[in-house]
């Protein structure tokens, strides 16, 4: 099977962000960091999101690589 460029959702990537960096404080509430930054700037949520690194995944085992070429030579082995 050919290798896919993993997508990564805007949820998928709050909940990275809320794992990375916990929670915030604003006024005596506490939000969830990843949350708060997609709800409050949704333009650093999207940049930021899009900085990510490409991630590519075999198509026969699942397993991630950095590359396609990579990706795509995992199983032919």
């Amino acid at each position: 099977m050919k290798a896919y460029l993993k997508e990564v959702t805007d949820k998928e990537y709050e909940e990275k962000l809320n794992d990375i960096y916990g929670t915030v404080e604003i006024c005596g509430m506490t939000f969830d960091s990843g949350t708060a930054l997609k709800e409050l700037d949704r333009i650093a949520f999207n940049c930021s999101m899009n900085d990510e690194p490409e991630v590519w995944v075999c198509g026969e085992c699942l397993k991630e690589f950095e590359t396609e070429e990579e990706a795509n030579d995992c199983c032919q082995e």
